[in-house]
């Protein structure tokens, strides 16, 4: 016969072990958020680098066409101005808004979608 602390017991080591396995689940979700986060700003970075060099490229060459230093990067300068101004009066789009959330939800947290 099974005495009633043995039973106790038993229930406690149970108990212990999922409690473990929950952390560690929670530990390797945190680890993976956190990784998917630094990738996502190291795509960020260089996509500003290349955008930024990219735009002197353009800027120099447009210079270079119209012999004139200024007004090549004049012209970026506003182009760089339409495009703030497009995104301006679309920010309330809700589609975009809806598409960009749906982008970060799934490269964050994997794809991953809350079981009902």
């Amino acid at each position: 016969m099974l005495n009633i602390s043995e039973i106790i017991q038993t229930v406690k080591q149970l108990i212990d072990v999922r409690v473990q396995l929950v952390k560690d689940e929670i530990n390797e979700t945190i680890a993976s958020i956190m990784a998917r986060i630094f990738l996502l700003l190291l795509m960020m970075t260089v996509s500003v680098m290349v955008l930024l060099f990219a735009s002197f490229s353009l800027a120099f060459y447009l210079s270079e066409q119209m012999y004139s230093t200024y007004k090549g990067f004049l012209y970026v300068g506003l182009l760089y101005l339409l495009v703030f101004i497009l995104i301006y009066f679309l920010k309330d789009y809700r589609g975009i808004v809806a598409s960009f959330q749906r982008f970060l939800k799934n490269f964050v947290f994997g794809g991953r979608h809350k079981e009902d």
